[in-house]
């Protein structure tokens, strides 16, 4: 699905779950339950932070700015729930209203930096340990200045909301608290609605997934503040709907950094085979590639001299073929492990022609992927079949098609001088169409093979 119909999705889910609650009375969504307050905040705290620091790594492949923003949000949502929520509620200490008000306060600068990164250009960071260094600086300054804020001033501080206060019908909305604080609540989702329609916008755009899980975890934050101003229970002992949709926003986030993970994985996988097939292609290329080159040439030389055996004839073809099959491999070996299959089956024809200064005419239908090896398979028969038919066969007009109608199947059509399939045993290239043969048979496939002296060649691969 887009990016937007994953939106409207959490969007109605969402706002059904919070119907349910508020509206009718077939759940009735309160606990007092302090431990769960406690596991949720040393939860929420723990994601952030792992979070934060995964989102650095990825800046740091990147340098770009908007992850270096969306690094500062995760710090200052990390920082807020360790160190004003977290380990408060694990110590039992009764801080007044520091535990309401410096929460609420960094909510309000993470949720804002949220935003700012939602709707921040993608422009690379020249300098990025000194940026870094920065952000760093100023999230930690942030959090120390409304640290000290709120504690010189927890005495002047309302208490936000009772703690001790038990709801009379948990079915119904109870807005009740300090305005300033529901005033807050609102603030927060405003920034995260904003932040949520900003990610999307982006995901629609660069189709990263990552932004994808940030607008869900952003719509489900929004929608939690929403909760928490129909519900207030953020800063009491009572365990509400609220809490559980921003317990959902802290999943979103944990299963779109476990999936950049995933994908930070695969990327360093296929970065270090295709870095030692190019090692293996150096290495092919520099000794035994250029021994055949020079055994084809002396060879050649020597079967060209009147009186020369046919045996040096045999040994110069044989060295050709070698020396072709070593160019196949290499060119195997660099070739991309992610191009699509028709883009790879033109490109190793006009290689293969390229050697025999002939051209290919190529019409591969789009969009079909195959296994690997069925892949490997069918582009070495194009490089076989398009030598064949330019060095063997001197052929002059050569096309390729691979389609799916009548049947999945690969074709080789040339005009060269053709042969008799009867005395194939008798030819120079049978090797070539023996061993086609047998890679198709190894995929599961068929071999046909059609021509006739001066009519040219048809080769063709049904694909079961």
């Amino acid at each position: 699905m887009r990016p937007r119909s994953w939106l409207t999705l959490v969007v109605v889910a969402s706002l059904a779950f919070t119907l349910l609650v508020s509206v009718t009375s077939v759940v009735e969504f309160a606990y007092r339950s302090p431990s769960l307050h406690v596991a949720v905040e040393t939860a929420a705290a723990l994601i952030s932070l792992l979070a934060a620091q995964l989102m650095y790594g990825r800046f740091r492949r990147t340098l770009d700015r908007r992850d270096l923003l969306l690094t500062a949000a995760l710090l200052l949502l990390a920082g807020s729930n360790l160190l004003f929520s977290a380990l408060p509620a694990v110590s039992n200490l009764d801080t007044g209203s520091f535990t309401t008000w410096a929460p609420a306060a960094g909510a309000v600068l993470a949720s804002a930096m949220f935003a700012a990164a939602a709707f921040a250009t993608s422009r690379p960071v020249r300098r990025p340990g000194v940026a870094a260094r920065r952000v760093a600086g100023l999230c930690a300054g942030a959090l120390l200045l409304i640290a000290i804020a709120t504690a010189l001033g927890a005495e002047a501080l309302p208490r936000g909301i009772d703690p001790t206060l038990s709801p009379r019908d948990p079915s119904r909305p109870r807005v009740v608290g300090d305005p300033g604080l529901l005033g807050l609540q609102l603030v927060v989702m405003a920034l995260f609605t904003a932040a949520a329609a900003g990610f999307a916008r982006a995901a629609e755009r660069t189709h990263d997934p990552l932004t994808l899980w940030f607008a869900i975890g952003a719509t489900l934050a929004a929608f939690a503040r929403l909760n928490y101003f129909l519900f207030p229970s953020r800063y009491s002992e009572y365990f509400y709907t609220g809490d559980v949709l921003r317990l959902a926003f802290f999943v979103a986030l944990l299963l779109g950094i476990a999936r950049e993970i995933r994908a930070a994985q695969r990327q360093l996988e296929q970065s270090a085979v295709l870095d030692e097939r190019r090692r293996l292609a150096r290495e092919i290329h520099d000794g035994m590639a250029q021994d055949l080159a020079f055994i084809v040439q002396q060879a050649g030389a020597l079967a060209g001299r009147n009186g020369a055996p046919r045996a040096m004839e045999e040994i110069a073809t044989a060295a050709r073929r070698a020396l072709d099959e070593s160019r196949g491999v290499i060119a195997a070996l660099v070739r991309p492990t992610d191009e699509p299959l028709a883009q790879a089956l033109e490109r190793v024809a006009d290689e293969a022609a390229g050697r025999w200064a002939t051209t290919v005419q190529t019409r591969a239908v789009e969009g079909i992927e195959l296994p690997a090896a069925t892949r490997e398979a069918l582009l070495r028969i194009v490089g076989e079949a398009v030598t064949n038919a330019a060095r063997h066969g001197r052929a002059q007009d050569i096309r390729l098609e691979f389609a799916e109608q009548p049947q999945l199947h690969l074709r080789i059509v040339d005009d060269g001088v053709g042969f008799d399939p009867a005395t194939l045993e008798q030819l120079a290239g049978r090797h070539g169409i023996v061993g086609m043969r047998e890679r198709a048979e190894q995929i599961g496939a068929q071999l046909l093979v059609e021509s006739r002296p001066g009519e040219g060649t048809d080769i063709v691969v049904l694909l079961r």
